[in-house]
């Protein structure tokens, strides 16, 4: 019997992940939160906008995590969040602030409270698990499987990570493909718990801000009343840009898709922020 639905459906899903990859703007803030990437994609891959129209909806008394909403009392499985080292999570209300948010117990893996591997070993991880297991040295070292990602070589057991991919970690193992990591089976999308730790940022109109070639936003910029729109900035020019059904609010400003603030320079360094993808600004920090 031919399986022609079969192979489209693993044809698309392929083409999605590549697209997904090969996007250079930042979009960990919005598929963290449950956005819905629009079916339009630029040139370069990206996604024309995201519906987050479902944060509308977010109240006060629940707290919410990875597009999932949590009572008041709910705990979130361990296995949800120990990659970010955080456990036994529960919904909880802030008397203070008058809002839900998780409290957590943080993870302290031995080797944050230890000096680095001792010389001649490697330490052991598994699938999405905050800490290693243990470290093998010596001769046991000798015999671990090599991975080769570029011009960097692990062993087996070893986290992995790619700059050209920096939301994706692996761990070496013998069927490791260089040529395809999304293949291997020991390879997992990186979380990024904001919603964890600073729940509030997102409606209170903070944009994320990434620093360098990190997966997940840095910190949280808030709108200043000094914001300014850079108009010798061609994003909103384009036919295409004024037609797209979202823009960006940021403050008291409306952002067309590509359009830009004047770089905001301050002594942790220059923020660049832009309605890169709608309907959201996100910055990136640059050192100075």
């Amino acid at each position: 019997m031919p399986q022609w639905p079969l192979v489209l459906f693993l044809v698309s899903f392929l083409a999605v992940q590549l697209l997904a990859r090969r996007c250079p703007e930042p979009t960990k803030h919005y598929t963290t939160i449950g956005c819905v990437p629009s079916e339009q994609q630029t040139a370069a891959g990206c996604p024309r906008w995201f519906d987050c129209s479902e944060l509308a909806h977010r109240t006060n008394d629940k707290c919410y995590l990875y597009g999932q909403v949590y009572q008041l009392n709910d705990q979130v499985p361990d296995g949800k969040i120990r990659s970010t080292c955080s456990a036994l999570c529960t919904c909880q209300r802030n008397a203070a602030r008058g809002v839900a948010e998780f409290h957590c117990a943080h993870i302290d893996c031995p080797e944050f409270l230890t000096p680095p591997n001792r010389t001649g070993c490697v330490r052991q991880y598994r699938v999405r698990e905050c800490c290693a297991t243990r470290q093998v040295c010596g001769e046991k070292k000798a015999h671990l499987t090599r991975c080769t990602y570029g011009d960097t070589r692990y062993y087996e057991g070893e986290r992995m990570n790619f700059a050209d991919d920096p939301c994706r970690t692996c761990i070496c193992t013998e069927h490791f493909n260089a040529t395809d990591p999304l293949s291997d089976t020991k390879c997992f999308t990186n979380d990024c718990p904001f919603e964890l730790i600073s729940p509030s940022v997102l409606m209170s109109g903070a944009a994320p801000v990434y620093y360098g070639n990190g997966c997940c936003p840095w910190e949280w910029r808030l709108p200043k009343p000094e914001d300014r729109l850079d108009d010798a900035g061609d994003g909103a020019s384009s036919s295409a840009a004024r037609s797209l059904p979202y823009r960006c609010r940021y403050g008291n400003l409306t952002l067309q898709a590509g359009q830009s603030l004047l770089p905001d320079v301050t002594a942790t360094g220059t923020y660049e922020c832009k309605c890169a993808i709608p309907p959201m600004v996100h910055c990136v920090l640059k050192a100075t």
